[in-house]
């Protein structure tokens, strides 16, 4: 997949992890995996709004599209799996 450790715990909803590797500073919140999902999208699709909410304010692109996504941004990926809160804060 071309994932990161971020994008692995941004995907789970694990804010613990993504908080620590955080924290350390060795990580790139943009990052884009083979697909093009960063771990801000593979959160919001995944409806994970502690998680989003933290990477917004580490400064995560709101608008990355992903390739394999169809080029969907992570609002489209939250709205497309009815996230309600997740879209509400992506707004």
């Amino acid at each position: 997949h071309g994932r990161t450790p971020l994008s692995w715990a941004a995907e789970g909803g694990h804010k613990a992890v993504v908080e620590l590797l955080i924290k350390k500073g060795e990580t790139d919140v943009n990052f884009k995996d083979i697909d093009g999902r960063t771990p801000l999208s593979l959160a919001a699709e995944g409806g994970h709004l502690a998680v989003v909410e933290l990477l917004l304010l580490e400064k995560a692109e709101v608008n990355a599209a992903a390739g394999s996504n169809g080029g969907r941004t992570a609002l489209q990926a939250a709205a497309g799996g009815g996230h309600l809160a997740v879209v509400e804060r992506l707004l």
